[in-house]
């Protein structure tokens, strides 16, 4: 094997760096037959209708190793030859239409699927007195006992719950409902019928001349 200075010799005393190949051709793609392949695995092991569940609740179909199945029914895989970040992962309910999330996968299970740890939930690794809440001081001057304040019933924002329309109304409200956001005291549209006394008729070139609405008189100037 001829060395750098042998080579740009040959090369007429230049040296020339070899070329890398493009990204794109390291990139791996997939065929129709590989696609075609996977949904004939799929089909042996699920059948055409688990397929069509599995593709519309999971969102796709995969192989893996069956890990265990949590107290919500979902079930747990793992494929360690998946790219790292998608060789663990959860199929929900996959035979039904209910509205389901990340958010319903108890911590245990989250504490595998993120891979914080291998171990399993029931495996001596998951010891729930491992993270037990311990007291860290044993007075506390702060208005709340959890950093989540208060528990207290629901309460919506009611910027939203107002009507789009006279007479239209919103998602929020029907068309028969008034508005419910906030608007200050004195508003004009805090409420739909005011009083004829809102605003008081004042005829400022004349003081003296009591006002329209009101047998109040208006304050004199010379008051501090």
């Amino acid at each position: 094997m001829a060395s750098g200075r042998q080579a740009a010799a040959l090369c007429g005393g230049r040296l020339v760096q070899a070329q890398r190949p493009k990204a794109a051709a390291l990139a791996q793609t997939r065929s129709f037959y590989t696609v075609f392949e996977k949904y004939l695995e799929a089909h042996k092991r699920y059948g055409w209708k688990g397929t069509l569940w599995k593709l519309y609740n999971p969102g796709d179909v995969k192989f893996g190793r069956f890990v265990g199945e949590d107290e919500n029914g979902f079930k747990y895989y793992e494929d360690p030859t998946e790219v790292y970040g998608q060789h663990r992962w959860t199929e929900y309910q996959v035979d039904s239409w209910a509205e389901v999330e990340g958010t319903l996968i108890p911590p245990q299970w989250h504490l595998w699927m993120h891979h914080l740890t291998d171990a399993k939930p029931g495996e001596p690794a998951q010891d729930p007195a491992n993270w037990e809440k311990r007291a860290i001081c044993a007075h506390s001057d702060a208005p709340f006992a959890n950093h989540v304040g208060e528990h207290v019933p629901y309460y919506p924002n009611k910027t939203l719950y107002r009507s789009r329309g006279y007479n239209v109304g919103s998602m929020a409200i029907g068309a028969d409902e008034p508005d419910q956001y906030y608007l200050q005291p004195g508003h004009l549209r805090r409420t739909r019928k005011r009083k004829a006394t809102y605003f008081d008729d004042v005829d400022y070139n004349n003081p003296d001349t009591p006002v329209a609405n009101s047998s109040e008189s208006l304050r004199a100037a010379d008051l501090p």
